[in-house]
């Protein structure tokens, strides 16, 4: 059996809008079940094994949660504060924020830096869900989480390229044809994805999928990806601790999802061990 069986079949636009939009609104309402999730299993727990590197990690990613949210705190305090700004009434606060003074926060990767930083955590949580959810064994070692975080700055720096890639390409079109209002809102969706992306691949990495596999599976389930990426990227504005839960929530959310939408099953493993095996006969 080839790879290609794995790709995504193609189906008409209204129904790939229609699927859009139904694993969009789940998944946020999944964030919920999620939470509760949480609250109930505790999957933190087992990170002591990991010693002060977790504890040095968290630390480091509250500070690059508190600089995301006092830029945007500093913006949006420098609109209200702006009496010319207000005698426009509400056309003139929503036309003085346009977010270019945290682009470094919208366009930059510091929300990848979060998630490299914190993997530590993703990669915990998710081998945790599927241990209580599905019964799959996880894998704690030192080896198998060095080769997350490798996997995780790959990722992420592949996620920032080709996001600040698309954005520019879209927003040529979209000047083109008078449109320019909709470059944010199409930047905010294609950063969306590849965050929620990030998040998914941390998935099928416990089942040791290539990336290349991740990114064909995660054609799919767009709408699941965005709606991860949608939540965990608000919650990297809330302080201090904003950043640790969008990992935390965004962990399990992905895990739960996918189980739902895309789960791995056992005869795709076997597929993908048959190719890896192939692909390692030629080498030799």
């Amino acid at each position: 059996m080839s790879e290609q069986s794995v790709t995504p079949e193609k189906h008409p636009f209204s129904e790939q809008v229609a699927n859009f939009i139904h694993q969009f609104v789940a998944t946020v309402l999944m964030h919920r079940v999620a939470y509760e999730f949480i609250r109930k299993h505790q999957p933190w727990k087992g990170l002591h094994r990991y010693g002060w590197t977790v504890k040095l990690l968290i630390v480091v990613a509250v500070l690059i949660g508190w600089r995301i949210f006092k830029t945007f705190y500093e913006t949006i305090s420098e609109v209200v504060t702006n009496p010319q700004v207000f005698s426009a009434g509400l056309t003139g606060i929503f036309s003085n924020i346009t977010f270019e003074k945290f682009s470094w926060v919208l366009q930059g990767g510091q929300k990848y830096l979060v998630l490299i930083v914190l993997e530590v955590i993703t990669f915990h949580f998710i081998q945790r869900t599927l241990e209580i959810r599905i019964g799959r064994e996880p894998d704690h070692s030192f080896r198998a989480f060095i080769r997350a975080e490798k996997r995780m700055i790959a990722v992420s720096l592949v996620s920032w390229i080709m996001e600040s890639i698309i954005q520019g390409v879209v927003n040529i079109p979209l000047g083109m044809l008078g449109l320019s209002f909709l470059k944010q809102p199409a930047g905010l969706l294609i950063q969306f994805f590849f965050l929620g992306f990030t998040l998914i691949d941390n998935y099928h990495e416990c089942f040791r999928l290539t990336v290349e596999q991740s990114r064909r599976r995660s054609r799919k389930v767009v709408g699941v990806a965005v709606a991860t990426g949608l939540v965990a990227y608000v919650l990297m504005f809330v302080p201090l601790l904003g950043v640790v839960a969008a990992t935390m929530l965004g962990a399990v959310t992905a895990a739960m999802a996918m189980e739902r939408f895309a789960p791995v099953t056992k005869a795709e493993m076997a597929e993908y061990e048959a190719l890896r095996e192939a692909k390692r006969r030629k080498k030799k």
